[in-house]
């Protein structure tokens, strides 16, 4: 029995090391939507990743949410760029994403791409959101965090894990400018987003999304391992 405690505690300490693990470098991968099936191996260099060239996603398109009434009562205003009064809470986005057939989609298409190991496809799951606007700094606990632009351009700055000192209180920083202000020896880069491009995040990152144009939103998937939820669990207590 001890000897089976102690294998687990080896295992579970590997897998630790290995979730904790990040590149210091600002490199980033490229691949595009057709090619999707390599992704698996480019996650393990731990690198942002931007995917090229992917199709539009029917279910959350303005026209689609504006012809289903359960979704154009709540978002008809921001759709129609009239006002971008709308709940900012993760339930309300999340509700959105299962709702639209957001989170549906993600299973369908992204799911299985982060299976890196034997165990991936019974131990893991995805988290999905709707969101709109602009956002303050975010730190990624998921092992993958994908970011998807539905309607509008954003620019997303990316901060590298090694600055995490400088970024006890990151989540009050709305602009990448704001958090230099804080700690001038902070780097980032910027990485231009629209309909057609997607952003995949490996985990500690930080990155700020910052719409180009008024009315703009995104979807949001985080693929998780139980290492990533008590993770996310112990960051959000």
């Amino acid at each position: 029995m001890i000897e089976i405690f102690l294998i687990l505690t080896i295992i579970f300490l590997i897998y630790v090391f290995f979730y904790k693990q990040s590149n210091k470098e600002y490199s980033i991968n490229q691949i595009t939507f057709i090619n999707l099936h390599k992704i698996n191996d480019l996650l393990y260099e731990k690198n942002p990743i931007v995917v090229s060239r992917c199709p539009q996603i029917p279910c959350v398109t303005p026209s689609t949410l504006l012809n289903t009434p359960r979704f154009n009562t709540i978002l008809r205003d921001y759709l129609e760029k009239k006002s971008d009064a709308l709940p900012r809470s993760e339930q309300f986005e999340t509700f959105l994403a299962s709702e639209s057939g957001f989170h549906a989609f993600g299973n369908i298409i992204w799911f299985n791409k982060f299976h890196t190991h034997i165990l991936s496809q019974h131990i893991s799951s995805l988290k999905s959101k709707l969101c709109f606007g602009s956002k303050n700094m975010i730190r990624t606990s998921a092992l993958h965090t994908i970011i998807i632009p539905i309607e509008g351009n954003y620019v997303c700055s990316l901060i590298n894990p090694q600055f995490e000192k400088s970024l006890d209180n990151y989540k009050q920083f709305d602009s990448i400018e704001s958090a230099i202000l804080h700690n001038g020896q902070i780097q980032y880069i910027d990485v231009i987003l629209k309909a057609g491009s997607i952003l995949v995040l490996p985990a500690h990152w930080y990155y700020i999304m910052k719409q180009s144009e008024p009315y703009s939103y995104y979807g949001l998937l985080e693929y998780h391992e139980p290492i990533s939820i008590l993770n996310n669990y112990l960051e959000n207590r």
